[in-house]
């Protein structure tokens, strides 16, 4: 019995070690909260694997450029530049917690996130805005240093409009025009302003995002437009600098 006692012990002890492991980048042990998570993929999203033999996209552009990765070498380039308007005002990026608030923005502040959260070197997390008229927009922090940061001085990488209220009338999210692609684009507008995707993904038989890459070496997308096939619509955009 007592053997079993200690054994047990042993295993528990153990085990709160594993559980309390600290990241070699952690300098911080102050109360403060600390967001700890990465950027996570838009929500319930299953990417079923598709080849060069795609029956949907023909229809918008020549697929026979891809491999069976469905990767093309189709770049946006590295002088490119985004203009981006979004509810009537003008964003950039790389952004700021500041450069936000400057534009009449808003955190909006959960159990979760807020401006004093402490942010884990490396990690990423996605905060929402939002502005006078209340129209929200989402925000990616990004702390690419090598120890923790509070929030707001982490720089602004990624923003994301989730959602098309011209699609979804009870959105939360406003206008936006993002070089060119906007609200009201269809399918082929997207084509004609952003070039054919340096990637492209079916999401399902009537949803896909395309991809644009800013290099050969960064493969990274910094545009990613979400669309719907049999209502020729923009349904989300994301645009990111990393």
């Amino acid at each position: 019995m007592k053997k079993r006692i200690f054994l047990a012990c042993i295993s528990i002890v153990i085990i709160a070690s594993l559980l309390s492991g600290c990241s070699i980048f952690d300098k911080d042990y102050g109360t403060s909260e600390q967001v700890t998570s990465s950027v996570q993929k838009r929500e319930n999203i299953k990417i079923p694997e598709i080849k060069s033999d795609d029956s949907v996209m023909p229809t918008f552009f020549d697929i026979s450029i891809y491999d069976e990765e469905n990767y093309a070498d189709i770049y946006l380039g590295k002088k490119y530049n985004y203009q981006v308007t979004y509810s009537g005002c003008a964003l950039s990026l790389q952004s700021s917690y500041n450069d936000m608030v400057k534009n009449g923005f808003k955190l909006l502040e959960t159990d979760e996130i807020k401006a004093a959260s402490k942010l884990m070197a490396g990690k990423s997390a996605k905060a929402s805005f939002e502005d006078s008229y209340g129209k929200q927009i989402t925000a990616v922090f990004y702390n690419k240093s090598n120890s923790i940061k509070t929030l707001v001085s982490c720089p602004i990488v990624k923003l994301c409009v989730n959602e098309n209220f011209l699609y979804n009338t009870e959105s939360v999210y406003g206008q936006f025009w993002v070089n060119g692609v906007s609200n009201e684009s269809a399918i082929t507008d997207v084509i004609e302003c952003l070039g054919e995707p340096s990637h492209f993904y079916a999401i399902n038989e009537n949803d896909y995002y395309l991809d644009y890459f800013l290099t050969k070496e960064d493969k990274r997308s910094k545009i990613r437009v979400y669309i719907n096939v049999p209502n020729d619509c923009v349904t989300g955009v994301e645009f990111s600098l990393y």
